[in-house]
């Protein structure tokens, strides 16, 4: 696990540069730093990496990593997990070996297959590839989104990347103004879907896609087919997927215990994080846990903590409570994203945690929600096809989102009601996950509304829905929307800079790519049944760890709203909504006001 950067063009940074650049990114890899750098033809190409040592504590895990004649060099960011399998394909080939890092397989496999070698991979992964002979250089980045990517390209062809925004910055790369688009998307979603960034001159790399430098040109492109498409199957037997389910749960967990260096779990009290402490618990150093004060109005997060009280008692293993009370919710990334969710703030508190007691690495139940069909919107979205209100469904959402009662049920009865007055289903299914009005918005950056639209913001949901086979059901074209937009642009993206700002290398085993595709087969029925989301993993819940877990509530992982500063105005989504929109508008105004002005200022010092 790393942080990773680089340049190629006409002209090199020069070493005090590449000192900054490493800086930078030296909390994602506090083990050791390196840069290499090489001219072909007049091409400059230049490698840094930050370690964060893993899998092979040796001298012998550094990177860059070379094929046997080293005209092949990597700089890799991430984890593989079916590495074991991996190392002996290629020892059957004949390459040497010349470390146990998981990642030097990739080089060799590379070496043999070019892009299709991503394909046989596991794990999460960013990664560039330079080719020391020709000056190419490949960037790849794993298919679930899991490790972040930035990178620019200027008019003449000079090609930046990095793991961050900010080394990105000091690397020279583009970052200039900011993206009006991304901005009114920061305020719809929270979040900025990839391919965008805050930034206009800057891109992040898809999931699943591929960037090839050459001295004739760029392409990005995906280097395989997309892992959530595939039409599911018919039903089969419940007994028997049931065990499937468990098998294919405990299996992913254990390929994700990979690792010569303690593993944590963060944990809540539902069904996910749940599973993943039950298959792992004899591996765990520790747990660790947010609580909340039950004299509060903690919105029932609170209650979760009795069952993590419980299941501790059952397996084990040592948990630490971390007072979310004491957490201040309103801050910014150190990388230079932007985030307007306190799950970003939580998961940093446990990071710190985790580092103060030398846990490097933890396994969070991330993805199981998107992947099983654990949201109210996957059973809302069943109801979609079939149901449209019109004006009706408008006037009740606003009488809703007005009503004096600040309850979350009312709250979220006013976002249905406005979801079920479109005509098309794909946009009411956006209504669920849309926070803001274009007229908010509009009104928030200063521009027309036009600009801002929903048809603006949603643009790259509706490209990838639209992308999906026609004869998939709404709800897996949906749920498969979540998985390859929503997943990657918040719930990974904030684990990972939350994680990595401290040091530590958060995994997600529910989506381990062999859980992933044997999921995506599944018939709709076995993850949303009569009401009931995440049926069949509930199903496993209920078996190995009590009706307690099975049957708990969806509350996420966040913070109350009561915890945020109240919204500026009302708005037409009810207090939750508006609470979350005021947030992410100071957030933006503090990222444009500070953030944004120091990393223009450090890219173009960088390149003058």
């Amino acid at each position: 696990m790393c942080g990773i950067a680089g340049c190629v063009g006409d002209s090199p940074l020069s070493e005090a540069a590449w000192g900054q650049v490493c800086s930078s990114m030296a909390h994602r890899g506090p083990d050791g730093a390196g840069v290499c750098s090489w001219n072909v033809n007049g091409i400059h190409v230049q490698l840094a990496h930050t370690r964060l040592a893993i899998n092979d504590l040796s001298p012998a895990g550094e990177q860059p990593v070379y094929d046997e004649s080293e005209r092949l060099a990597m700089i890799f960011n991430g984890e593989i997990y079916n590495y074991p399998k991996l190392r002996t394909l290629c020892e059957d080939r004949g390459h040497t070996m010349r470390s146990h890092m998981d990642g030097e397989v990739i080089i060799h496999l590379f070496e043999d297959e070019g892009l299709d070698a991503f394909k046989r991979l596991n794990g999460i992964f960013a990664l560039a590839i330079a080719d020391r002979e020709s000056g190419q250089v490949v960037l790849a980045r794993d298919p679930l989104g899991v490790k972040p990517l930035f990178y620019s390209i200027e008019q003449s062809g000079r090609l930046t990347f990095a793991s961050e925004l900010r080394t990105l910055a000091h690397a020279g790369g583009g970052v200039t103004e900011y993206d009006k688009v991304a901005m009114a998307q920061f305020l719809t979603f929270l979040w900025v879907p990839a391919p965008r960034t805050p930034f206009a001159g800057v891109r992040s790399l898809r999931p699943g896609e591929t960037l090839i430098w050459s001295p004739d040109g760029v392409t990005v492109r995906a280097y395989g087919e997309p892992v959530f498409s595939t039409v599911p199957g018919r039903s089969v037997d419940v007994a028997a997927t049931v065990n499937l389910a468990r098998s294919h749960v405990t299996d992913a967990a254990h390929r994700q215990l990979l690792s010569d260096v303690p593993i944590g779990l963060m944990v809540s009290g539902g069904v996910d994080s749940g599973l993943l402490w039950w298959s792992t618990h004899e591996a765990l150093e520790r747990a660790f846990t947010i609580t909340w004060d039950p004299s509060s109005d903690s919105e029932g997060l609170n209650e979760e903590v009795e069952n993590v009280r419980h299941l501790q008692q059952r397996l084990g293993t040592h948990v630490q409570e971390v007072p979310g009370g004491e957490v201040a919710m309103e801050v910014l990334p150190r990388a230079g994203d932007l985030f307007a969710d306190p799950a970003y703030a939580l998961a940093s508190e446990i990071a710190k945690h985790a580092r103060a007691a030398n846990i490097p690495v933890l396994l969070s139940g991330q993805g199981g929600d998107e992947l099983f069909g654990g949201y109210r919107r996957h059973v809302v979205a069943r109801v979609l096809e079939r149901v449209a209100l019109g004006r009706m469904g408008r006037s009740a959402a606003s009488a809703l989102a007005r009503a004096p009662l600040r309850n979350v049920n009312v709250e979220y009865a006013a976002r249905l009601a406005r979801a079920l007055s479109e005509k098309d289903p794909f946009r009411g299914y956006m209504q669920l996950s849309t926070y803001s009005e274009s007229v908010d918005r509009a009104r928030a950056l200063e521009c027309d509304e036009r600009e801002v639209s929903d048809d603006v913001v949603w643009q790259e949901h509706r490209e990838f829905y639209e992308s999906l086979p026609q004869e998939m059901s709404f709800t897996r074209k949906v749920m498969a929307l979540d998985l390859a937009v929503y997943m990657p642009g918040l719930g990974l993206a904030y684990v990972d800079r939350a994680g990595m700002e401290h040091g530590v290398e958060i995994r997600v085993p529910w989506l381990d790519l062999e859980l992933v595709r044997w999921a995506s087969k599944l018939p709709v029925e076995y993850l949303v049944r009569r009401g009931t989301n995440k049926w069949l993993t509930r199903r496993v819940a209920r078996e190995v760890l009590g009706e307690r877990y099975a049957s708990a509530p969806k509350r996420g992982f966040g913070a109350p709203s009561s915890t945020i500063a109240a919204s500026a105005w009302a708005g037409e989504r009810g207090f939750r909504q508006s609470v979350y929109f005021s947030l992410a508008t100071r957030l933006l105004d503090q990222h444009r006001e500070t953030v944004g002005k120091e990393l223009v200022r450090t890219a173009a010092a960088a390149r003058a």
